[in-house]
């Protein structure tokens, strides 16, 4: 006599059902970090459990940061990780990024180096390698471009001073702003940041086009250079003179 054995109930069915019915209801303020990857795997690969993967993606990098920061390579290196789910956490933030820098518009003027700083770390937004960005001005301080020139410390040899020099000029700016990231790091200059800092205004004043600041970002503070080693008596970007109160205005301290 043949006997019909009872199927064994899969402990995972319908869990990727009630993890998006969990978020619907009340967000990730109570997930776990293997659950919020869990969550996010669930719309990279259909059908399978995603739960074990989540654990070792944990176990691996330490945290969720540490996860969405690795490289492809490395995340394929964890079980179960094909192209197309390492690509897509490798994307997420990128895609962090455009989130945050689309909340800044054209309009704005970045009269004080509060909203420079907020802008730059919404430009960071993700970034874990060394990255250096030139932003033009026009005269009323609104944003006219956002460069990137290189990768790596800003003291590198594919960040120039000529370069700098022919895109304000080809920009038309009427100050620059010049930053760079310390990834991991704290937001305090090195002898190389202030070396450069200051080659680079100097070429830029034969040119005409003031450095309005250095800044140096990290993941949550930013730190101007030339505040901390030229004071508040420097040209005003708006009018060419000595101006003080400009300064003290835009730095926040009248």
């Amino acid at each position: 006599m043949v006997t019909q054995e009872t199927p064994v109930k899969n402990p995972h069915a319908g869990h990727r059902k009630r993890l998006r019915e969990r978020y619907a209801r009340s967000g990730m303020e109570d997930f776990a970090p293997h659950e919020v990857l869990e969550l996010l795997l669930t719309y990279a690969i259909p059908r399978i459990d995603v739960n074990p993967m989540a654990h070792a993606l944990i176990e691996k990098f330490g945290s969720v940061a540490g996860v969405l920061d690795a490289t492809v390579e490395d995340l394929r290196k964890v079980d179960g990780v094909g192209p197309e789910a390492a690509m897509f956490l490798k994307m997420l933030p990128e895609v962090f990024r455009h989130y945050q820098l689309s909340g800044y518009d054209d309009k704005e003027t970045y009269d004080t180096v509060a909203k420079l700083g907020d802008y730059l770390r919404a430009l960071y937004t993700g970034v874990t390698v060394e990255r250096v960005y030139l932003i033009l001005l026009d005269n009323a301080l609104k944003i006219k471009g956002c460069i990137p020139l290189g990768e790596g410390s800003v003291n590198c040899s594919s960040v120039t001073v000529r370069s700098i020099a022919e895109k304000a000029l080809l920009g038309n700016a009427s100050a620059v702003v010049l930053a760079h990231n310390h990834p991991r790091g704290l937001a305090i200059p090195s002898g190389a940041d202030l070396e450069v800092t200051q080659t680079v205004e100097c070429a830029l004043e034969t040119i005409g086009v003031p450095l309005l600041e250095h800044l140096i970002v990290t993941e949550n503070s930013y730190a101007p250079i030339l505040r901390h080693h030229k004071g508040l008596l420097r040209s005003s970007p708006k009018t060419g003179q000595i101006d003080k109160a400009f300064y003290q205005r835009f730095y926040g301290e009248d």
